[in-house]
């Protein structure tokens, strides 16, 4: 077991409740082991924590009889990522149990400990720094949240019974921020039915300090929500990309053709332009032999290959920019897709995505 000895400096410890059962998530495993963009939702959480240099060390506390992590994310575990199988009946009894097992590797009651929710998996390092530099000085600690910008109404019996003043309002996020010597004491003050660890500390009579968050880091908690992540992650993560180099008789002309056919301009700089649809991208450039743009191919796949065809007449392309459209059709092999040269000659097919729907 690895152990700290007492040090001047306060450390930063992260501690993620994971023994849930994830009930409102509507899924067969606990949501914290259900893919998200290829990966156990819990890794992608992980991951923002471990590019955090000042976190010491990230503790995964799991139910007792927990043996999906070791199968789900084997050899995860090391000098700075601990694992202790102490979870409780509640989130607060959880955090507890996380807390005594840091203190029996060493933490010290002066060193911070970063409370993050497990289905939070969009965190990004920056939002963690973030919270530290906002708290490390401050006398009580502090949480990520978000000032509310939707109307609040009050419910009775499924209808409107109130317009609620949501001045001064905050939604709750997380990673939270508290000195283990003072968050400790407050969670066996406050009871198992506190839902945060500010709830606790406020039971004190403290104040958090409040330190804005960001819309994409909500909680996973509901089915939908699974979808929402997966693409916000492949949004956020584009990692790396390969561009082709689409040529142009007309630059200015190909370039409105693209912007009218729905893709955007991400930027336009000399004889070059960059194009994105969704995950699909390109470079025009303002370069023409008819030799290579009459052999110029293109692949594009899209979730609805009907709408983007209804888009393509809407918008009138074939007459506005005398190019070939050919309306979509079933392929022998099974595929749906049709095709369009561009007014330089470049063709283009553009299938309907096979994947099937989960």
């Amino acid at each position: 077991m690895t152990t700290y000895t007492v040090g001047a400096e306060p450390r930063c410890f992260a501690l993620v409740p994971c023994a849930g059962t994830g009930s409102r998530a509507g899924s067969f495993n606990p949501k914290q082991y259900e893919p998200v963009a290829g990966r156990p939702l819990v890794a992608h959480t992980l991951a923002a924590l471990s590019r955090v240099p000042r976190i010491t060390a990230t503790l995964v506390v799991l139910a007792p009889d927990d043996e999906q992590f070791a199968d789900e994310l084997p050899g995860l575990e090391g000098d700075t990522l601990w694992c202790a199988k102490v979870g409780g009946a509640t989130r607060a009894e959880t955090v507890a149990n996380g807390l005594a097992e840091l203190r029996n590797r060493g933490a010290q009651p002066h060193d911070w400990v970063l409370v993050h929710d497990a289905a939070r998996c969009l965190l990004r390092p920056a939002w963690v720094d973030r919270l530290i530099d906002a708290c490390a000085d401050d006398e009580v600690g502090g949480l990520l949240a978000l000032p509310l910008a939707d109307t609040l109404k009050g419910e009775t019996d499924g209808r409107v019974s109130a317009t609620v003043d949501r001045s001064g309002k905050w939604a709750a996020q997380t990673p939270q921020m508290f000195r283990l010597g003072m968050l400790a004491p407050a969670l066996a003050f406050a009871g198992d039915n506190v839902t945060d660890e500010a709830s606790a500390i406020e039971a004190l009579g403290h104040q958090p300090k409040l330190v804005r968050g960001e819309f994409e880091n909500f909680k996973v908690t509901f089915p939908g929500d699974f979808q929402m992540a997966e693409r916000m992650l492949a949004t956020a993560r584009r990692g790396a990309e390969v561009r082709a180099f689409v040529p142009s008789k007309d630059f200015a002309q190909s370039q409105q053709f693209y912007s009218d056919i729905g893709f955007v301009q991400e930027f336009a700089h000399g004889d070059i332009a960059g194009y994105r649809l969704g995950q699909t991208a390109f470079l025009l450039q303002d370069f023409y032999q008819p030799q290579h743009a009459n052999n110029f191919m293109m692949h594009l796949t899209v979730d609805d290959l009907g709408l983007f065809w209804a888009h393509l007449q809407k918008a009138g392309v074939a007459a506005r920019y005398g190019v070939k459209l050919e309306a979509p059709q079933e392929r022998p092999w099974g595929l749906i897709d049709m095709t369009m040269t561009d007014p330089s000659g470049v063709l283009w097919r553009i299938a309907q995505r096979m994947e099937r729907d989960e």
